[in-house]
């Protein structure tokens, strides 16, 4: 029974670090078409002010784009000034005619005014992520992965999420 031990508890803590680990954001296309990176806002206890400048801008190899943050108003009079929600925002950058095939590193950084519901905090709350840019060979396609931006992944490092 001793020697099975060892070889399970390896396969749980593999099977709990494949769980955990997620693939990086990603969109994909051929050279000389576009690719687009989804941006999917899963916040719960953060809203977002709809009067602020909230920005979020990809940077790639071959330039910026920049997005604008929106939605419907929120449905509880009191919090009038933020977003009921905020829609998944699609950035599409156009891939250069000519360009290799492979993975290209960009980021993401997104500054949000936001207060905490529960908390009644209200700050800057600020995110780059790491994202990838994948170029295939025309006539075959490319993995897309959305990025999904929670309240942990806007929390100010080593402070309260």
């Amino acid at each position: 029974m001793r020697h099975l031990a060892r070889p399970l508890s390896l396969c749980l803590l593999l099977a709990v670090g494949a769980a955990q680990a997620v693939g990086p954001a990603q969109a994909a296309a051929p050279a000389g078409q576009t690719a687009t990176l989804s941006v999917i806002f899963g916040l719960r206890d953060l809203l977002v002010n709809r009067d602020a400048p909230n920005t979020v801008r990809l940077t790639t190899p071959w330039g910026q784009i920049s997005g604008a943050v929106n939605g419907p108003p929120h449905p509880d009079a009191k919090y009038r000034e933020y977003y009921g929600r905020v829609r998944p925002l699609n950035l599409q950058v156009r891939v250069p005619p000519g360009t290799r095939p492979g993975l290209y590193p960009a980021s993401l950084s997104a500054r949000l005014f936001t207060c905490n519901q529960n908390r009644g905090l209200c700050i800057q709350r600020e995110a780059e992520v790491p994202v990838s840019l994948q170029v295939v060979a025309v006539g075959e396609t490319g993995q897309d992965c959305p990025l999904r931006l929670t309240d942990a992944s806007l929390a100010p490092p080593g402070r309260w999420r």
